[in-house]
């Protein structure tokens, strides 16, 4: 009785492991949908920031540029003098005032952390 027994039991345990594994493999599914989910939506708030940031960096250029153009009317050096104080770099300064580089360096020497400015 015993030996007519046994087939009726591996036929159990192997329908019992294919449920396990069935449930396994379906819950892993469930994980992994989740686990996309989620990342999506971190990297739509990551994409979200880095928007907002290159808005503010635009907004930050925009603004440094528009303080740093020269005054109508000014001397060349006068602008250069202004845009030192500024800080902007002597080959900046240079190119947007029409002077030589070592002229915008003298001026650098100069004005950049003079107490009058």
């Amino acid at each position: 009785m015993a030996g007519a027994f046994l087939p009726y039991l591996m036929v159990t345990v192997c329908l019992l492991l294919a449920a396990a594994v069935a449930y396994l493999y379906f819950r892993l599914q469930r994980l992994e949908n989740k686990r996309d989910s989620l990342t999506t939506m971190y990297l739509d708030q990551q994409q979200q920031q880095i928007s907002a940031l290159q808005r503010d960096v635009a907004r930050l250029q925009a603004r440094l540029e528009h303080q740093a153009q020269p005054e109508p009317g000014l001397s060349p050096y006068n602008q250069a003098i202004e845009m030192i104080r500024q800080g902007l770099s002597a080959s900046e300064v240079a190119s947007r005032c029409g002077i030589s580089r070592s002229e915008a360096e003298l001026i650098v020497s100069l004005y950049r952390n003079s107490p009058t400015s």
